[in-house]
């Protein structure tokens, strides 16, 4: 076996997108049994990868929440191969501290982030009564990890087709034959982003996105032109505010004149 080597590949970056997010319950709920009193809600507060992507394992290796520090035992560490997830009861938002850390073949210090806890419904009034109804409150973000000319052991890691093997079921070839792990559907992951999701899993539902939730090229797209448009969205709100803000300032300037006159 060749000995690990930390010299890195220049002009060379590699990213990956993976989500943080929670989600909370009104109680009672079967999943939080005897919460302590005064308690209305139960919450998870998680980093996830993205659905039917990479294993993020293969450079994700441990993770640190930090709580509000009136929890006992605030400072909460999960170490691959995880959940890295953290259940508890309470009443009250906060910010909840992230702490990533990498595998030690990157050979890149830990990085840090925060998610805000959010335990009551959200949204259009619509989107709300569905939150209440399903007593579900969810609340995600993308985020993404780049490593910059990464070293050849982490390049070679973070390319190779084993970090799918997560997705494998247990399943039977044929009739009379032994089940094996394999990946479902016709077509097996690869580390290329597919032009379209894979919709022998879920169904296609036309956006790009299989119900599943998998990652394509044309997701991807989609996802950029939102973004586009709420930049657009933006810069409309700003330049309205700009607008006020001089017509403010020129009322300010008449009440002076005004006020000077007498």
């Amino acid at each position: 076996m060749p000995a690990p080597t930390s010299k890195r590949i220049r002009n060379t970056q590699l990213r990956r997108h993976f989500i943080i997010g929670n989600e909370s319950y009104v109680l009672p709920h079967p999943l939080f049994p005897d919460p302590p009193d005064g308690h209305t809600k139960g919450w998870k507060v998680y980093v996830r990868p993205l659905p039917n992507g990479p294993d993020m394992t293969t450079w994700l290796k441990k993770v640190q929440l930090k709580l509000h520090h009136t929890y006992a035992n605030a400072s909460r560490t999960i170490e691959a191969p995880g959940p890295f997830e953290v259940s508890e009861t309470g009443y009250g938002e906060f910010g909840v501290e992230i702490r990533l850390y990498f595998a030690p073949e990157s050979g890149e210090k830990a990085v840090y982030r925060e998610h805000y806890l959010v335990l009551a419904p959200y949204g259009t009034d619509e989107q709300k009564a569905r939150q209440e109804r399903e007593n579900l409150v969810v609340s995600e973000r993308l985020e993404t990890i780049e490593f910059n000319e990464p070293t050849h052991d982490f390049f070679k890691t973070m390319v190779s087709e084993d970090q799918f093997e997560w997705l494998k079921v247990l399943e039977g070839r044929g009739k009379g034959r032994k089940k094996e792990l394999v990946f479902h559907g016709e077509t097996e992951p690869t580390a290329q982003l597919p032009e379209r999701p894979i919709a022998a899993v879920h169904g296609d539902s036309g956006t790009g996105m299989a119900a599943g939730g998998a990652w394509s090229r044309l997701y991807e797209r989609q996802v950029l032109g939102q973004l586009q448009q709420s930049g657009a969205s933006l810069d409309q709100a700003l330049e309205h505010e700009r607008r006020e803000m001089e017509s403010r300032r020129r009322k300010m300037e008449e009440l002076g004149m005004a006020v000077a006159a007498k």
